[in-house]
């Protein structure tokens, strides 16, 4: 018989399955599309938890699960577990930071990219018969010499910045903390957020979606910006004041967006953001590439064997 039993929310990449199903453990991966009563069904009966976020971990379903151990995130963001039931139940709570990293950070820069030479417009353009449009709307910007604002320098920021660097950008950065040896490193300066807003001609967000981060571009910070600005983020959609963005776009106060990231996920059809054409969107693919969905399901599977097993989990949360 199995020692455990571990629910999988949504599905992850099979190499995570096989680790824990080698160590002895039940898999039990819910159907596409599940809810919260789903995971509440079988939580009485789980020793752990794998979740990408779809779901919610609440106080609820942990509440019904004494057996429960452990909830991996598969990823970095952890608001939809309830950490201080978390923490008050006894459940220990991981992610997976560093199996992303890379891959967050070359999808922001392909973003950027995306939104300054106009490649997902050009891409339309050639497929409607608009090939003239190349000496019109679909001339873009080179990187070289624009100011890049990075906000946010922990993992993922820094990575974007050495990818950057070669672009030959000036690179400025805000972050609660300064990171005095990456600005060594790479050639950063720091600023002020306010600062950096109206110095920059791209803005790029780099910081974790929490109370404090909420709306910290609101109107007043798009406001701030140089006419023209361009914004990327592939950080969490709750940073970003979406209505206040969309009012900055259609005013021509900032001249593109790139958005992996929305504050409801998925975009409602009739979102104004869907009707643009200065903005590249994307549905959430910062992490989804073949590498960094084994590492994280990998990672994700031994974190949980770890809590299981009776050792501390690398990357612990709660």
């Amino acid at each position: 018989m199995p020692k455990w039993m571990v629910v999988v929310t949504e599905p992850i990449n099979e190499a995570g399955v096989r680790l824990l199903e080698g160590r002895g453990v039940e898999v039990i991966g819910l159907p596409p599309g599940s809810g919260e009563d789903a995971l509440l069904a079988v939580a009485p009966r789980s020793d752990g938890f794998i979740t990408r976020g779809g779901i919610r971990v609440t106080r609820e379903i942990m509440e019904a699960s004494p057996r429960l151990r452990a909830v991996g995130v598969h990823g970095i963001g952890c608001d939809h577990v309830d950490l201080a039931a978390a923490r008050e139940l006894g459940k220990v709570v991981l992610n997976t930071p560093d199996a992303l990293t890379v891959t967050v950070a070359e999808m922001a820069v392909a973003m950027m990219l995306s939104m300054t030479r106009r490649i997902a417009a050009a891409d339309r353009a050639v497929r409607e018969g608009g090939w003239a449009r190349k000496y019109g709307d679909l001339i873009g910007a080179e990187l070289m010499g624009k100011t890049v604002g990075l906000v946010g320098l922990g993992r993922i920021g820094a990575a974007t910045a050495r990818r950057l660097a070669a672009f030959d950008v000036r690179l400025l950065y805000w972050s609660r903390s300064r990171r005095l040896d990456i600005e060594k490193e790479i050639g950063l300066e720091w600023a002020e957020l306010r600062d950096l807003l109206a110095r920059s001609d791209i803005i790029s967000l780099h910081v974790p979606g929490t109370a404090e981060t909420h709306h910290l571009i609101g109107p007043e910070e798009l406001g701030l910006l140089k006419r023209g600005a361009m914004i990327v983020n592939t950080a969490r959609g709750r940073v970003v004041d979406e209505a206040a963005l969309v009012e900055a776009l259609r005013s021509g106060r900032i001249a593109a967006a790139a958005l992996d990231v929305f504050e409801q996920e998925p975009l409602r059809p009739d979102n104004p953001l869907l009707a643009m054409g200065n903005v590249v969107l994307a549905p959430h693919l910062g992490a989804s590439s073949l590498e960094a969905m084994q590492r994280m399901a990998t990672q994700v599977a031994q974190g949980v064997l770890d809590a299981l097993e009776g050792r501390e989990p690398k990357n612990r949360v709660a």
